[in-house]
């Protein structure tokens, strides 16, 4: 799970800015938390604030932390990724920290560049107990140390080989080098946790992000079944869906025929792939023959007149749902979700359903952290205090994070209000339009 998460001089964060989901006092709403005994830690995060204030950076600064451990600073794209309304910051490191639990186990796993420079400037990887931290490595510029665990005899030598490879390894991460070893020893396992974390739990969207997955409703029935249930219960008036057979020739008559070659080398049997093109959204097949087969996906709407209406044909909220939908079967699995823009094209109704299915199927430690200008989550009844966070930028143009928790509890009954009245700060100041009131 992730407990806490820190970020300093990225986009519009030119400070240290903290999220974190460490669980407050409030006895409200227990099962919104695990409890770790010495920790408690959130299952969900919902954050406002005004256009242009840093939300959707906070959403970005996870996800540009989880592509460099991935990918290393040498293929991602770094310039002008520090905050710009500084002229010292383009020489200031910019940092991320991760504080993420494992098995029970505390761990606080960060590193700074000098972004321009595409260089790692410290890394650092610690086993955080209740009274004092443990070193697992750490590392300053190309120079690393190794912990207790990673000096034991056996490994010893070899590890000491991975330092000195290091010397040369400007743009690349300790723990990522070691992670795409995957070595089989029991040592080394923690840091192929940590990275797996990063490149399977972890799960960022934003809202032009499309599920992939559209192209095997129709092959797998798991998900097929998934979606009609709760296509169903979002009262979408959809009961069913099916396939629309294409014409392969007329519906890829734009598609150029190296494209085309290619997808049949590259489809296995009873794989699919999902295409756009100026006929809609299509699903192009392999069948277990070989042939390559086009198809839409066909939504059914009533049980007396069998019309298949085609997605494009539906309401934006419907085609989010689409999107969103298969998020459901991960709330069990252990995943940190993050959407950006999580209210887009949906009802009010529709945002706080999906999250009172997410506390109601999740069991497991799986997070919900999103970004929204939807006042109605504003409910104590739905969400606990500390869940609750704002976001607005400072006179430098800043941007800045803080909890509801930080507030008294004086406007808590009618807490929606009070965030639209600017109580909590994160609102749009629009002072055009005071000057142009000021003057009637």
């Amino acid at each position: 799970m992730l407990k806490r998460f820190t970020v300093e001089n990225f986009l519009s964060f030119q400070k240290e800015i903290i999220l974190d989901l460490t669980a407050g006092t409030t006895k409200v709403n227990s099962e919104h938390l695990v409890d770790f005994g010495k920790a408690r830690i959130l299952k969900s995060a919902v954050m406002y604030g005004a256009n242009a204030s840093g939300k959707s950076n906070m959403v970005k600064a996870i996800e540009y932390g989880k592509e460099i451990i991935l990918k290393g600073l040498d293929n991602v794209e770094t310039y002008k990724k520090h905050f710009r309304l500084d002229n010292n910051s383009s020489k200031k490191p910019t940092i991320f920290e991760f504080e993420l639990e494992f098995n029970g186990k505390f761990f606080s796993y960060g590193f700074s560049s000098i972004l321009n420079t595409k260089q790692v400037f410290e890394e650092w990887l610690y086993e955080i107990r209740e009274d004092t931290s443990e070193k697992i490595f750490a590392r300053e510029n190309n120079t690393i140390s190794l912990g207790n665990l990673l000096i034991e005899e056996k490994i010893r030598d070899r590890f000491e080989i991975y330092k000195s490879d290091m010397k040369n390894q400007d743009s690349q991460l300790f723990l990522s080098e070691i992670a795409i070893k995957n070595l089989d020893i029991n040592e080394v396992k923690l840091i192929n946790i940590i990275y797996n974390w990063f490149d399977e739990k972890l799960l960022i969207l934003y809202p032009d992000t499309q599920f992939g997955g559209k192209s095997l409703i129709n092959q797998n029935k798991n998900l097929s079944k998934l979606f009609k249930k709760y296509l169903n219960e979002f009262d979408t008036g959809i009961i069913s869906i099916n396939s629309i057979e294409e014409d392969f020739d007329k519906s890829l008559k734009d598609i150029p025929k190296k494209v085309k070659k290619n997808m049949e080398k590259s489809l296995k049997p009873q794989g699919a792939i999902l295409i756009k093109t100026s006929n809609g959204i299509l699903t192009v097949c392999k069948n277990n023959t070989g042939e390559l087969k086009v198809q839409k996906l066909g939504l059914i709407h009533s049980k007396v007149i069998e019309e298949v209406f085609e997605l494009e044909e539906e309401s934006d909220g419907t085609i989010r749902l689409f999107d969103l939908i298969p998020l459901i079967d991960k709330f069990s699995q252990d995943n940190a979700i993050i959407i950006d823009e999580f209210d887009r094209s949906l009802h009010p109704k529709l945002t706080q359903k999906f999250f009172e299915l997410f506390y109601k199927s999740n069991n497991s430690k799986a997070q919900l952290i999103v970004t929204t200008h939807e006042s109605t989550l504003l409910d104590l009844n739905l969400m606990r205090r500390d869940e609750i966070w704002f976001v607005e930028k400072d006179k430098n143009g800043g941007s800045k994070i803080f909890s509801l928790n930080q507030f008294k509890s004086i406007y808590d009954s009618k807490l929606e209000k009070a965030y639209l009245l600017g109580r909590y700060g994160a609102l749009p100041v629009f002072k055009f339009f005071d000057e142009i009131n000021g003057d009637n």
